[in-house]
């Protein structure tokens, strides 16, 4: 039975054009009038001459309310609980979604 005093969550919709975002740091972060603010960063290679020039970019920035962080957040902990634990390869990882 539904909580009456929580409101029903809206129906997820997946979307093809939703973008991947990789990153590989977290340079900062922060929070202005209640968003939290989270900026992402990946690291790239370029050529320069016979050696190769390291640098990172943006890639990414969240923002989000307190309660979507904390959401996000909890993510992030159980899908390293997962990482933590073997895996056969064959199976999805508990928790995601099989394409068909």
């Amino acid at each position: 039975m539904a909580d009456p005093k929580r409101p029903a969550t809206p129906p997820y919709r997946n979307v093809d054009t939703a973008p991947f975002v990789y990153f590989d740091v977290v340079p900062s972060f922060g929070v202005m009038q209640g968003t939290v603010q989270i900026e992402l960063a990946a690291r790239t290679l370029s050529p320069a001459g016979k050696d190769v020039a390291i640098e990172l970019v943006a890639c990414g920035r969240l923002r989000c309310s307190p309660m979507a962080a904390q959401a996000l957040r909890d993510a992030i902990d159980k899908s390293l609980k997962m990482l933590a634990q073997p895996q056969p390869q064959s199976a999805p990882a508990v928790g995601s979604a099989t394409i068909q």
